[in-house]
């Protein structure tokens, strides 16, 4: 997450990318610099449940004006730009003695809303979104929701120190090291970004579509979960380049 060239940070819904940097699709023609933000760790906690999130997170697109003086996120044609890999949930999550593969879920990240909601401020790191997650197993179906797109768990990460509601406490992000592979990019790596004052809001279509499994997936998580119960961290590199 860069502040040296007013440079900037992170993202989910197709696949993560494996190369980093990696400013394919970067629209060039409406930015000011592509962007590609790659988590390496990480992990979101609900009420105590913690599921890893790996390098499963990707943002990518470009960085424009968006008139006002702020930055513009311009994803890359015919997406997003949030692209997500599929993680597995520790220990299942329906809480019930199953066969193991009716039992393991996996969960997937996705924004909740058009690219234009996700905001990147390449002056202070910060990157708000909504986010929704999807919750996949053969008894609850690909449905499965945690948050949806009129209502998301909107989440702000920054690499500053938190000022969360109780009973969560401040915790701080980190700004990674700096370095400059070629002219006109910039590279940070290991980078945390942070947020534990979020709320989550309750399961939807979970079992074949029909909310079947609604009340067991709210009761595994403690959903819906307010603010100050939530810690979402991101571990990540970030890199920008001149368009």
């Amino acid at each position: 997450m860069v502040a040296v060239m007013a440079v900037g940070t992170l993202s989910l819904s197709s696949s993560a990318s494996a190369a980093f940097p990696n400013f394919s699709g970067c629209p060039r023609s409406q930015s000011i610099y592509c962007l590609d933000i790659q988590s390496t760790t990480g992990s979101m906690t609900i009420k105590g449940f913690t599921v890893p999130l790996g390098a499963s997170i990707e943002i990518r697109g470009g960085i424009g004006d968006d008139g006002a003086g702020g930055a513009r996120f311009v994803p890359p044609s015919g997406t997003n730009g949030f692209f997500a890999k599929p993680v597995e949930v520790p220990g299942g999550i329906l809480g019930i003695d199953l066969p193991i593969s009716l039992n393991d879920v996996e969960a997937t990240a996705q924004l909740a809303g058009p690219a234009s909601s996700l905001r990147v401020d390449p002056t202070t790191l910060t990157v708000r979104m909504p986010l929704k997650l999807t919750l996949s197993n053969p008894l609850i179906g690909p449905a499965c929701r945690i948050g949806t797109d009129s209502d998301p768990a909107w989440v702000t990460l920054i690499v500053g120190s938190t000022a969360p509601p109780p009973p969560n406490r401040s915790i701080s992000g980190v700004v990674g090291t700096d370095s400059s592979p070629a002219p006109g990019t910039e590279v940070l790596s290991g980078n945390r970004n942070v947020d534990n004052s979020f709320s989550i809001p309750g399961a939807s279509l979970c079992g074949l579509g029909l909310g079947l499994f609604n009340t067991i997936i709210d009761a595994k998580l403690k959903l819906p979960s307010s603010g100050g119960n939530n810690t979402l961290i991101v571990n990540n590199n970030l890199a920008l380049q001149v368009a």
